[in-house]
């Protein structure tokens, strides 16, 4: 009898160890879970930043873009004024070699 109850309290101590370690791992396995999740959490906002980063270059790109652009309307701009203003000096000399002669007559 006093054998059995031996190997009966090795058997039950063995069982609590068991016991003890499963609930070890299921803490590890919580733990491990709680990592990856902020992993994939800091992942997410990594990425996100990124993201917020290319925008704002992309932002920033397009208003040079228009910036330019509106530089380039100005200059065509610029350009007609002076081949009008150039058109308007020959038809000036012109009026005025016209008038010139004119008054040599």
């Amino acid at each position: 009898l006093l054998m059995k109850d031996k190997i009966l309290l090795m058997k039950r101590k063995i069982l609590l160890k068991n016991k003890i370690l499963l609930m070890k791992n299921k803490c590890l396995l919580m733990k491990h879970k709680f990592l990856l999740m902020k992993h994939k959490i800091l992942l997410k906002n990594k990425i996100l930043l990124e993201n917020k980063k290319l925008l704002m270059k992309n932002k920033c790109l397009l208003m040079k873009h228009k910036f330019l652009l509106m530089k380039r309307k100005i200059l065509l701009k610029n350009k007609i004024l002076l081949m009008k203003n150039k058109c308007l000096l020959m038809k000036h000399k012109f009026l005025l070699m016209k008038h010139k002669i004119l008054l040599e007559n």
